[in-house]
């Protein structure tokens, strides 16, 4: 850790401490609630949004990837056959990297030195999935599940023109994926939804729906409710999926999702997750 992020790092425990009304200086980055609160905090203060993208509490749910990491990603980038269209965009999709003062490392991507973030090297992994798996031209309104700060969303309207983009997670984070995304993107075409309060919404059907993990790590009634009012109604389907619910919340399986996705017509295939970021993780695409 750098000198400057451990100055970060002392003044965002005294502003979260401050926040929360706590006198042990934010020590304790894994207490229950912490997450939202800190997107709440980050999406309203100036200061903590800056460099959201690298304080520890952000950093247990998303931004942690090592440079190696994003390595693996883009040694799978290098395989595409769309490799060479993705370099040419590259400084299109940098723009991610712009907003939160995320990590940064050098990589050798077509034949030049670039700094990127692993996250980014990531979304533009999916971006390429979705590339080849879907009609992408064809593909006006995405719903997804689970949304981090909104990167995967920008990617994707950096290529393609979506008419609806409906945003689901928890408030708080969705406050922060607003800031961020209006850095960066007309917001105009894109939705927010409560995922803590969708019983009362009526969500129309999507051509796409996505998620990165989010899915697999919720609840089983939950992922009832968002099959019910999302999941279901959506023609095509990407889903990188883990084991985090099924062995701790009793969320569905891989068979009971892939069952229930048949059971409705859908043409579902059960794909390798590559690079593999943990033992039985894959794709689940339909």
């Amino acid at each position: 850790m750098t000198f400057n992020d451990k100055v970060l790092k002392k003044l965002d425990q005294k502003i979260m401490a401050d926040y929360l009304d706590k006198s042990t200086g934010g020590s304790s980055v894994s207490d229950d609630g912490r997450y939202p609160a800190y997107c709440r905090l980050a999406s309203e203060n100036n200061f903590l949004f800056s460099h959201f993208r690298r304080n520890e509490i952000y950093n247990l749910i998303l931004e942690h990837m090592s440079k190696e990491q994003g390595s693996e990603y883009l040694e799978e980038l290098t395989k595409s056959d769309n490799f060479g269209d993705l370099c040419s965009r590259l400084n299109e999709y940098l723009k991610n990297d712009t907003v939160g003062k995320p990590r940064v490392y050098d990589y050798e991507i077509g034949g030049r030195t670039v700094s990127v973030s692993p996250t980014t090297l990531r979304y533009i992994k999916v971006l390429d999935d979705l590339k080849k798996l879907f009609p992408m031209e064809d593909i006006k309104s995405v719903a997804e599940i689970g949304v981090g700060y909104g990167g995967q969303c920008r990617i994707i309207f950096a290529d393609y023109k979506i008419d609806k983009y409906s945003l689901i997670d928890l408030p708080e984070a969705l406050g922060l994926t607003k800031r961020f995304l209006k850095k960066l993107i007309d917001i105009g075409n894109v939705q927010f939804i409560d995922g803590t309060a969708m019983d009362g919404e009526n969500i129309s059907d999507h051509d796409l729906v996505i998620s990165n993990y989010a899915y697999s790590e919720l609840a089983r009634v939950i992922q009832q409710g968002y099959w019910d009012k999302v999941v279901s109604k959506a023609s095509h389907g990407y889903f990188t999926w883990n084991l985090e619910s099924e062995r701790k919340l009793d969320g569905f399986t891989v068979d009971e999702f892939t069952n229930m996705l048949k059971s409705i017509g859908r043409d579902v295939r059960v794909l390798e997750e590559r690079p593999l970021t943990a033992p039985g993780n894959c794709l689940i695409v339909w």
